[in-house]
């Protein structure tokens, strides 16, 4: 009976110290929002490491290690096997992350259907949320520099589109979301439609907001910070993510700096409907270092902000 009261303040002891001895796992946070959850695209690293199992799985590591909730997994033509889908959702889930799966395709674009639908069965094997994003717009603006938006018939087969991958989606228990790119963010309702014009005839697809896209020089036409934000506001449960990113004289910038509509705000827009993710994404550097390098500037400066603790 000596031996095991002397015991049970020996364990006690061990377990305290194995507590004290255990580094609190880094977690990115945002301060007034707290339920919003942090991450990256790995297009960050596109020009400096191939997106193979290994350099995706370094990159998930890292991503665990330094707080982020979750990747967006940026695979332009979907072209990952199902055999190097189950190894990162394996790894995903050694890491408690989350992955969203995104193609680089726009929906109007030739070849799209079939690259959606590879999408769509690696997004299966990832662990939640259970999203795949898309390109709202690209190769239809491509050819024509004068073109401002969208035709009627180019609006109405963009949204039957659209609405038919979300189904197909949503039967597989995947939200469907698509980004916003070159299309303007308003149209005249007349000779040329925007994304407003978009998500007004659409049912299920959700949204991915690019904070920088609306204002870049490829933007068909420049969307007002003001309007944007009085638009985004009223989006609510179609608003799922959101991309930071920041511009410089219209361009895409290597780290996070003020942008034309800042964080704050979209930070206070996406608390205020409950928009859960958000993904840091920044123009690529060619050197690896340099691109960690960029991330740690990022995070300090959306804490230098107040924004995360």
């Amino acid at each position: 009976m000596g031996k095991l009261f002397l015991l049970f303040p020996a364990l006690t002891l061990l377990l305290v110290v194995s507590a004290i001895a255990q580094p609190e796992k880094k977690q990115l946070v945002v301060k007034d929002y707290p339920d919003l959850r942090v991450g990256f695209s790995t297009q960050n690293f596109q020009k400096a490491m191939p997106m193979t199992v290994e350099s995706l799985t370094e990159l998930m590591e890292y991503a665990a290690k330094e707080g982020y909730s979750f990747i967006e997994l940026r695979d332009d033509q979907a072209m990952l096997s199902a055999a190097d889908c189950k190894a990162l959702a394996k790894v995903a889930q050694q890491n408690k992350l989350e992955v969203i799966y995104e193609i680089q395709k726009n929906v109007l674009d030739s070849g799209y259907f079939d690259v959606f639908k590879r999408g769509l069965a690696n997004t299966l094997f990832f662990p939640k949320p259970g999203i795949l994003r898309a390109l709202l717009s690209k190769s239809e603006f491509e050819a024509d520099s004068v073109k401002k938006g969208w035709t009627k018939a180019e609006l109405t087969q963009l949204i039957k589109l659209s609405d038919r991958c979300a189904a197909m989606a949503k039967q597989q228990h995947i939200q469907f979301i698509l980004e916003n790119l070159n299309e303007p963010f308003f149209g005249n309702g007349s000779t040329y439609f925007g994304l407003q014009d978009f998500f007004k005839g659409t049912t299920n697809v959700g949204f991915q907001f690019d904070i920088g896209n609306p204002f870049r020089n490829s933007s068909k036409v420049k969307a007002n910070p003001e309007k944007v934000a009085t638009y985004l506001a009223t989006m609510r449960n179609r608003w799922i993510t959101s991309h930071f990113k920041t511009l410089n004289l219209g361009e895409s910038q290597p780290i996070l700096t003020d942008n034309p509509l800042s964080v704050n705000t979209v930070i206070e827009l996406m608390g205020k409907q409950n928009i859960r993710y958000v993904t840091i994404e920044l123009l690529p550097a060619a050197d690896k270092q340099q691109c960690f390098s960029n991330h740690a500037r990022s995070i300090q400066f959306l804490k230098d902000k107040g924004i995360f603790k």
